[in-house]
């Protein structure tokens, strides 16, 4: 078959082009191994954390319709930070293990995070504020309990709010999955009692897709096309909504006033969980979070395990020792 002169020339032509971009790309993978990426830091600024001796008391509110199946998973879920009581082998993954990393953030006095949590008190709330609520309405309904007795106030302990799948919360899947702030934001918590709190929701009909991902698809959040992951408790929103309760603890134990640890600005900043946000295992990417384990019977995926041989998926923490983000290490049974 004959070549044409021009034809040849252009080929000759793409040919060089390739050859040229092969040898940029070579260039750039080299500059990249020379010069090493900065570590990411999480400055400290100086104020209080959620630490001390023992374990960080949670105070919980179940507020709307929550079966009892859905109950056990979030009990197991805190109960499994006892590492005793929980009794999984020393060789695998566990709830307790994952939250080691986050002892190791320290406050000013050397004082570390609290080395483990617990729910101390529970309190079941049928829509006492209706079935929408706003931020402010959150804090309310933390003080209401507080005020009228039924909680304590301790500000050295963490106050949670999981509403049902019913229950719009106001920023619900357009700002957040999950948030952490302090009672009387206006005052300065070395001088005025302040108590550290926190909001989760069941993404189930409302946003899946991003609240509870990688169990749930992302396609309406223009995330990847990819099929979701099956949980490990058999509950796409619980398993989701425990992803983003773990975010929040970590947030709010070193950064419970807005003057812990994170970098950035303070109202938009990075923090110890949000800088690993979506990486729970080793080679994570976007859209990819990262080699997990996987159950043989259920074909759930998972990468810690807890108390009464639950499995959950627990998001990556920024080590401040390593300054890289941790996460359980999946060790094959």
């Amino acid at each position: 078959m004959k070549i044409s002169s021009s034809l040849l020339c252009l080929l000759l032509i793409l040919a060089s082009l390739l050859l040229s971009e092969a040898r940029l790309v070579g260039f750039h993978d080299l500059k990249r191994a020379l010069v090493p990426e900065t570590p990411l830091v999480l400055d400290y600024h100086g104020g209080p954390l959620l630490a001390g001796k023992g374990s960080l008391d949670i105070y919980l509110v179940w507020y709307g319709s929550f079966t009892p199946a859905q109950k056990s998973i979030v009990r197991d879920f805190f109960a499994s930070f006892d590492a005793k009581a929980a009794n999984v082998a020393p060789t695998l993954p566990s709830v307790s293990k994952w939250w080691e990393v986050t002892a190791r953030y320290k406050d000013g006095n050397g004082t570390h995070v609290f080395e483990a949590i617990k729910v101390v008190k529970e309190i079941q709330d049928d829509y006492s504020m209706g079935k929408k609520l706003d931020r402010n309405g959150t804090q309310e309904l933390i003080l209401r309990n507080v005020f009228s007795g039924r909680f304590p106030m301790d500000t050295d302990s963490f106050y949670l709010v999981l509403t049902a799948k019913d229950v719009a919360e106001h920023g619900f899947c357009q700002q957040s999955c999950g948030y952490h702030r302090h009672t009387n934001e206006t005052l300065e918590p070395a001088k005025d009692p302040t108590m550290p709190y926190g909001w989760v929701g069941d993404s189930t009909v409302q946003c899946s897709g991003r609240c509870a991902w990688p169990f749930a698809h992302p396609r309406d959040f223009f995330g990847p096309d990819k099929e979701p992951l099956l949980p490990p408790n058999g509950d796409v929103g619980m398993d989701g909504l425990l992803i983003n309760v773990a975010t929040v603890l970590i947030g709010a134990a070193t950064n419970p006033y807005g003057t812990g640890y994170y970098q950035g600005h303070h109202h938009a900043h990075l923090g110890a969980a949000t800088a690993c946000a979506g990486i729970y295992g080793k080679g994570a990417f976007p859209g990819h979070p990262g080699e997990l384990l996987v159950d043989s019977k259920s074909g759930a995926s998972y990468n810690a395990y807890g108390i009464n041989g639950r499995k959950f998926l627990l998001p990556a923490v920024w080590d401040p020792d390593t300054k890289k983000c941790a996460y359980p290490a999946p060790t094959p049974i």
